[in-house]
């Protein structure tokens, strides 16, 4: 330890770590958690802002996944080489760095002091590891006072040995009761298949129900096959394993695009759609396929339960520093008492779930990717 360093201070930092075990064991919300990691590893080293960075083994992909006092939106997904960064370093050599003046180091990856508008002066990186392997690195930047210390990487190392562990034991949390949630999903389509092969063994059934439940067996694997790859989608979302690709793009033209894509079924049901943008439009700057998943979603769900000759109405809007989208339909409608249930996982509002087909996920998946934007998202 720096023997420099009162020992009030030396303290006050034993007792935050201690206090921070205490809160990353009880917290199984990953994006919160890893809020408060990289809060209290700028709290800790006295640093301008801090980072923390996931690890993917398969894809050999590092990306920022969480940051304080950078432009988080931004730099949520950005996707930093292995060979020619800091971070890359420290996962390739599973060894800290502490760079007093990164621009004096070949090693320092530019893209991300170019994409927050940040300039970097001093960095210190730790890796994050569980089990002997590096899952991440945790990242801080700016030491308002000098460079960081030796003192400061060991305080920064006993958190990052408490984040890592914190990670996983998230992911395992999440994994469980998700898995939970899906078994028992499961059981409605797998049952209604069992009973429908049992029943077409039977010699003496009619063609016309033989051919009935033979529909049945389709129609329930085919969203037994939704339901999984709907629910994969959703989880590798809350995971924080999905990277999000910002760029700078026009909403108004994906709204178009995702207009197109459901063309036939509009003119099929004679559904009139109207269009309001406000004028001078600007452009966004977010991950431009999620944010047309989302769209896709939302007016999917507004042709879905609408009715023939209906209308949906799509808004967009925008202020100095927002912008806003509304999609309205005149269709079958929504009790009042399951609004605040829309967004919940596997949710679908009676008697919708027996009269028309659906996962229950899209919402969810909706509200998961707006607010990894910072966004929100009601109805």
């Amino acid at each position: 330890m720096n023997q420099e360093l009162p020992a009030p201070l030396r303290l006050e930092h034993y007792q935050k770590l201690v206090e921070i075990s205490k809160e990353l064991v009880t917290n199984h919300d990953l994006a919160s958690l890893l809020s408060h990691i990289v809060q209290a590893a700028c709290e800790l080293s006295d640093a301008g802002a801090a980072s923390l960075l996931l690890y993917n083994d398969k894809t050999k992909e590092l990306y920022f996944q969480s940051a304080t006092g950078l432009n988080e939106s931004i730099l949520r997904g950005l996707i930093v080489p292995l060979d020619g960064s800091l971070a890359g370093w420290v996962v390739k050599n599973d060894s800290m760095v502490n760079i007093p003046d990164v621009h004096k180091d070949e090693r320092f990856f530019s893209k991300v002091e170019q994409a927050s508008q940040v300039p970097t002066t001093s960095l210190a990186g730790i890796p994050l590891k569980l089990n002997g392997k590096v899952i991440g690195v945790l990242e801080v930047i700016n030491k308002k006072v000098a460079h960081f210390s030796g003192y400061d990487m060991e305080v920064l190392s006993v958190l990052a040995t408490q984040a890592a562990l914190a990670i996983e034991n998230t992911r395992l949390f999440q994994q469980s009761d998700q898995i939970a949630e899906l078994v028992h999903e499961l059981r409605t389509p797998l049952s209604s298949i069992s009973t429908a092969a049992y029943l077409l063994q039977m010699e003496k059934i009619p063609d016309g129900q033989r051919m009935s439940l033979a529909k049945t067996i389709y129609s329930e694997s085919q969203r037994l096959s939704d339901l999984a790859s709907t629910f994969l989608d959703l989880a590798r979302l809350e995971s924080g394993r999905v990277s999000f690709i910002p760029s700078t793009f026009n909403l108004v033209a994906v709204i178009q695009e995702v207009i197109l894509i459901f063309q036939s079924r509009i003119d099929q049901l004679s559904i009139q759609i109207q269009v309001n943008v406000q004028d001078s439009f600007p452009s966004i700057l977010a991950d431009r396929e999620k944010i047309k998943q989302v769209l896709i979603n939302l007016l999917s769900n507004a042709i879905k339960y609408n009715r023939e000759g209906g209308q949906i109405e799509i808004a967009a809007a925008f202020d100095s520093d927002s912008v806003s989208v509304s999609i309205r339909d005149n269709g079958l409608g929504i009790q009042p008492e399951v609004l605040d249930h829309l967004f919940e996982k596997f949710y679908r509002a009676k008697p919708m779930e027996n009269l028309i087909t659906g996962t229950g996920l899209g919402l969810s998946i909706c509200k998961t990717i707006i607010e990894s934007h910072h966004g929100e998202i009601s109805v």
